[in-house]
């Protein structure tokens, strides 16, 4: 998600700041980090510095307009994509949430999903105890090292993470990753399950149309 962020919406900047809540499920963790050495690597930036908030202390901007959305939809009927589309594009007065969809309205793809952890592992080693950190600074003069604080003015301390000095191999780039057909048990749940609950008729079809594949059988202990 981040790597489509920065291809469809980046500006080209070359000095990177990035602030983000603590959640190592999706923003402090190994795979983050790597993926940012690898845009530094690339060249892509000469600089990121990527720094965590203070615990009790996570509400920032985001967090209000994902609020604000969540109140228009809170109001809004929303049977498909587009409707979803129209209540995030509607959700400020100033058009500041913007929605981002994989697919464009004549079906071309323009977000595409990579196989990043497999394919940085291959080129960096993990940093120890990654969540006792809150400051990250990565830097084209030190390719695949990563400054840690645990503090804003606290000690620095330079860790490398690159397992090879081969960057040439490490500017490579990973393979795509394509979403497997829905199965027919997940189809046959739609169509009788999430299907009667669509508002609008017309829009049924789009998601929950009949199955073409025979239905399951299930046994009796399911």
């Amino acid at each position: 998600m981040v790597h489509n962020y920065f291809a469809l919406h980046g500006l080209g900047e070359k000095h990177l700041v990035i602030h983000a809540d603590n959640c190592a499920g999706q923003n402090k963790n190994n795979a983050v980090i790597m993926y940012l050495a690898w845009r530094v690597a690339c060249g892509l930036h000469t600089q990121i510095t990527y720094s965590f908030m203070v615990a009790g202390h996570t509400k920032f901007s985001p967090d209000g307009f994902f609020g604000l959305l969540k109140l228009k939809l809170r109001k809004s009927e929303v049977d498909n994509l587009n409707d979803l589309v129209k209540v995030v594009e509607n959700s400020t007065p100033g058009g500041f949430n913007k929605s981002q969809t994989i697919f464009d309205e004549n079906g071309n793809r323009i977000v595409h999903f990579y196989n990043w952890v497999e394919f940085l592992s291959k080129h960096f080693k993990t940093i120890p105890n990654i969540l006792k950190y809150h400051h990250f600074t990565l830097h084209k003069n030190s390719i695949g090292k990563v400054e840690v604080q645990k503090t804003i003015d606290g000690d620095k301390q330079i860790i490398n993470i690159m397992k090879s000095k081969d960057i040439i191999n490490i500017t490579g780039f990973p393979q795509e990753i394509f979403p497997a057909e829905l199965s027919a048990e997940r189809k046959w749940y739609l169509y009788e399950q999430v299907r009667p609950h669509i508002g609008d008729p017309q829009k049924r079809d789009e998601y929950c149309s009949l199955p073409n594949v025979p239905k399951p059988k299930y046994s009796k202990n399911k």
